[in-house]
């Protein structure tokens, strides 16, 4: 499935991503997959409604006008009082008749000001009642691919930053996806995803490439997308594996690629409870399925353009490699040091599954994974790479090592 958010919202879009537009109910409906009783506390609402402002009310009081009676008119000297009666009833009439036209202009331009309002509310932020979403025209250019523009607010910095060589003058396209073993060596370096059960213990010898265990704004990673796949990626024994079940099998008839492949399940469902077969019309997002299982992706860069307009990008590598100098890919003798990816990449990860009940109304995926109480409190970290149906046992990806941090 592709996800993009709405801020957002657009956001990695990997070849098996469903692309969500800002601020879609999937982010809305959603439940943590969980060994406990799922959580019911809401966080107050950020995305879920826009701000609607009220249209200016006028009103046109009805303008009365005394009239004194005329004098009869009598020779030798009443003329003058009905010259002068007849001037206050003319200039009482113009002035009639200017109220009338200036409340008309005010009700046009408060009808105009209005309809730019409504279009206005989809950037707006409402401090007040703690709700935002993302202008339509802005929205659509972060969901297009490279080489497009940000709709009203200047040219993206980040298009084609999405590297394919190992630097500048190379033409080795380093970036390509290898063959995991070569000659019955292994190949590549770190792989996702992993399995995160709680105890459970990798094998890969990852030395010298820590993963970052602060939360990522700590260290100057900002989210630069956000996206979903179908099922997860990761496996967690009891929660969300081989084992887990959801509604019948996708259809991805609909889907570009004609390649979705159904990942891990949690174990949520129930085929009995409506609130995990309900149907739900959808909006923003494509073949979607209430009750189906769903990792969200959100990769983090410091090589971001954070706090701008271009945070936000599809491809999401863009948004990753979006400022020079500040990844490095090695060696140690190379101007920018030696490498850092795995210190300035990072991605968060959490499953879900999706229920049609506003008891589970989460407002705000956008920004990064749910973190009330339990729900984000239990993290596996380590360092793997980038997904996507591309990638497999067999076939790696080399954009790697990056730090992981996924919900267990």
């Amino acid at each position: 499935g592709r996800f993009t958010y709405r801020a957002s919202a657009s956001p990695a879009i990997p070849e098996d991503t469903s692309h969500q537009e800002p601020n879609t109910r999937l982010t809305q409906r959603a439940t943590v997959c969980e060994l406990d009783p799922p959580i019911m506390s809401a966080p107050a609402n950020v995305y879920s409604n826009a701000m609607h402002a009220d249209p200016a009310r006028t009103s046109l009081d009805r303008v009365k006008m005394d009239i004194p009676d005329l004098p009869k008119y009598s020779p030798g000297g009443q003329m003058t009082t009905i010259v002068s009666n007849g001037k206050y009833f003319f200039a009482g009439l113009v002035f009639f008749f200017v109220t009338i036209a200036l409340c008309a202009i005010t009700v046009g331009y408060v009808v105009e000001i209005n309809g730019k309002l409504n279009d206005l509310n989809q950037t707006t932020v409402n401090m007040m009642s703690g709700t935002t979403e993302v202008i339509r025209e802005i929205e659509v250019a972060m969901t297009k691919e490279a080489g497009h523009f940000v709709t009203m607010l200047g040219p993206n910095v980040c298009v084609g930053k999405k590297p394919k060589h190992a630097n500048a003058t190379a033409e080795d396209y380093y970036f390509n996806n290898i063959q995991c073993m070569q000659k019955n060596v292994v190949a590549a370096l770190e792989q996702a995803g992993g399995n995160v059960t709680k105890g459970y213990v990798g094998g890969f010898n990852a030395t010298g490439r820590d993963p970052i265990t602060d939360p990522y704004w700590k260290e100057g990673l900002c989210p630069v997308n956000v996206h979903w796949h179908l099922g997860a990626e990761h496996l967690s024994v009891g929660q969300y594996d081989e084992h887990g079940s959801g509604p019948a099998a996708h259809d991805d008839s609909h889907d570009d690629s004609h390649s979705v492949r159904q990942g891990l399940q949690c174990h949520r469902y129930d085929a009995h409870n409506t609130a995990f077969t309900g149907e739900y019309a959808w909006k923003h997002c494509k073949d979607m399925q209430v009750g189906q299982t769903y990792e969200v992706h959100w990769p983090h860069s410091a090589a971001g353009a954070c706090g701008t307009p271009n945070q936000y990008q599809t491809p999401f590598y863009d948004g990753v490699f979006c400022m020079d100098g500040i990844i490095s890919l090695g060696p140690p003798e190379s101007p920018l040091g030696p490498l850092n990816t795995f210190e300035k990449i990072g991605v968060q990860a959490q499953v879900f599954t999706i229920v049609n009940d506003e008891n589970y109304y989460y407002p705000d995926l956008i920004r990064g994974m749910i973190v009330d109480g339990e729900m984000g409190s239990d993290i596996a970290r380590y360092t793997g790479s980038t997904t996507g149906t591309s990638r497999s046992n067999e076939i790696c990806s080399q954009y790697t090592p990056i730090t992981w941090q996924v919900r267990k």
